[in-house]
Protein backbone atom coordinates (compact mmCIF):
# COMPACT_ATOMS: atom_id res chain seq x y z
CA UNK A 1 0.00 0.00 0.00
CA UNK A 2 1.37 3.49 -0.78
CA UNK A 3 1.66 6.10 2.40
CA UNK A 4 1.32 9.29 1.43
CA UNK A 5 3.56 12.31 3.22
CA UNK A 6 3.61 16.39 2.90
CA UNK A 7 7.59 16.88 2.40
CA UNK A 8 7.76 18.32 6.12
CA UNK A 9 5.49 15.24 7.77
CA UNK A 10 7.61 12.87 6.86
CA UNK A 11 11.20 15.24 7.94
CA UNK A 12 9.73 15.03 11.21
CA UNK A 13 8.74 11.16 11.31
CA UNK A 14 12.50 10.24 10.11
CA UNK A 15 14.07 13.00 12.18
CA UNK A 16 12.50 11.19 15.16
CA UNK A 17 13.57 7.58 13.83
CA UNK A 18 17.07 9.45 13.73
CA UNK A 19 16.92 10.56 17.48
CA UNK A 20 15.67 7.31 18.29
CA UNK A 21 18.45 5.74 16.77
CA UNK A 22 18.63 2.61 14.25
CA UNK A 23 18.26 -0.05 17.57
CA UNK A 24 14.31 1.04 18.06
CA UNK A 25 11.36 -0.29 16.23
CA UNK A 26 10.73 3.45 14.96
CA UNK A 27 14.61 3.81 14.18
CA UNK A 28 13.98 1.05 11.69
CA UNK A 29 12.24 3.12 9.47
CA UNK A 30 15.36 4.37 8.62
CA UNK A 31 16.62 1.41 6.80
CA UNK A 32 13.58 1.16 5.73
CA UNK A 33 13.01 4.20 3.72
CA UNK A 34 16.79 5.09 3.33
CA UNK A 35 16.36 5.32 -0.73
CA UNK A 36 13.92 8.01 -0.31
CA UNK A 37 15.00 9.77 3.06
CA UNK A 38 18.88 10.32 2.16
CA UNK A 39 18.33 12.16 -0.87
CA UNK A 40 15.60 14.45 0.17
CA UNK A 41 17.25 15.02 3.11
CA UNK A 42 20.25 16.10 1.07
CA UNK A 43 18.33 17.87 -1.60
CA UNK A 44 16.65 19.86 1.98
CA UNK A 45 20.26 20.27 2.99
CA UNK A 46 21.27 22.39 -0.30
CA UNK A 47 17.99 24.12 -0.53
CA UNK A 48 18.22 25.73 2.37
CA UNK A 49 21.58 26.95 2.21
CA UNK A 50 21.02 28.36 -1.64
CA UNK A 51 17.35 29.47 -2.09
CA UNK A 52 14.78 29.37 0.87
CA UNK A 53 11.73 30.01 -1.04
CA UNK A 54 12.31 26.63 -2.87
CA UNK A 55 13.07 25.07 0.18
CA UNK A 56 10.27 26.10 1.87
CA UNK A 57 7.81 24.99 -1.20
CA UNK A 58 9.19 21.66 -1.16
CA UNK A 59 8.46 21.14 2.85
CA UNK A 60 5.26 22.43 2.02
CA UNK A 61 3.99 21.69 -1.03
CA UNK A 62 5.27 18.32 -2.39
CA UNK A 63 4.70 14.85 -1.12
CA UNK A 64 6.70 11.91 0.04
CA UNK A 65 5.08 8.80 -1.17
CA UNK A 66 6.49 5.25 0.43
CA UNK A 67 5.16 2.75 -2.41
CA UNK A 68 4.32 -0.77 -1.07
CA UNK A 69 4.45 -0.20 1.97
CA UNK A 70 3.46 -2.49 4.92
CA UNK A 71 0.70 -2.17 8.03
CA UNK A 72 3.94 -2.71 9.96
CA UNK A 73 5.36 0.41 8.59
CA UNK A 74 2.19 2.41 9.20
CA UNK A 75 1.91 1.28 12.57
CA UNK A 76 5.67 2.33 13.91
CA UNK A 77 5.19 5.82 11.58
CA UNK A 78 2.10 6.29 13.44
CA UNK A 79 3.92 5.46 16.93
CA UNK A 80 6.75 8.35 15.41
CA UNK A 81 4.28 10.64 14.59
CA UNK A 82 2.43 10.38 18.22
CA UNK A 83 6.18 11.09 19.86
CA UNK A 84 6.30 13.99 17.95
CA UNK A 85 2.83 15.50 19.06
CA UNK A 86 3.81 14.46 22.34
CA UNK A 87 6.71 17.05 22.37
CA UNK A 88 4.96 19.59 20.30
CA UNK A 89 2.37 19.71 23.11
CA UNK A 90 5.20 20.56 25.38
CA UNK A 91 6.50 23.29 23.01
CA UNK A 92 3.24 24.52 22.55
CA UNK A 93 2.46 25.02 26.79
CA UNK A 94 6.10 26.61 26.59
CA UNK A 95 5.75 28.75 23.68
CA UNK A 96 5.59 32.75 23.89
CA UNK A 97 6.38 34.06 20.29
CA UNK A 98 2.50 34.07 18.87
CA UNK A 99 3.50 33.38 15.35
CA UNK A 100 5.67 30.17 16.47
CA UNK A 101 2.24 29.07 18.76
CA UNK A 102 0.13 29.25 15.66
CA UNK A 103 2.61 27.21 13.55
CA UNK A 104 3.04 24.28 16.05
CA UNK A 105 -0.79 24.12 16.20
CA UNK A 106 -0.64 24.00 12.94
CA UNK A 107 1.83 21.07 12.53
CA UNK A 108 0.17 19.38 15.70
CA UNK A 109 -3.68 19.80 13.51
CA UNK A 110 -1.64 18.04 10.57
CA UNK A 111 0.18 15.21 12.43
CA UNK A 112 -3.45 14.33 14.33
CA UNK A 113 -4.83 13.92 11.08
CA UNK A 114 -1.64 11.28 9.51
CA UNK A 115 -1.35 9.56 13.02
CA UNK A 116 -5.66 8.95 12.23
CA UNK A 117 -4.80 8.16 8.61
CA UNK A 118 -1.45 5.91 9.34
CA UNK A 119 -3.54 4.06 11.84
CA UNK A 120 -6.43 2.89 9.69
CA UNK A 121 -3.79 2.28 7.27
CA UNK A 122 -2.10 -0.37 9.75
CA UNK A 123 -5.25 -1.72 10.75
CA UNK A 124 -6.10 -2.46 7.00
CA UNK A 125 -9.24 0.42 6.63
CA UNK A 126 -7.23 2.79 4.21
CA UNK A 127 -7.34 0.69 0.82
CA UNK A 128 -7.91 3.55 -0.85
CA UNK A 129 -5.76 6.52 1.06
CA UNK A 130 -4.20 9.28 -0.86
Amino acid sequence: MPLHFTVWQFVRIMVHAEEVGAGSVVGGLLEDWREVWEPLDAELGELAERDFDAYGDLMMNQDVVIEDATPAQAKTARAAVDAVMAEMDAAITAAGDPAHLENLKYERRELRQLSRRLGRLADGDGAGEG
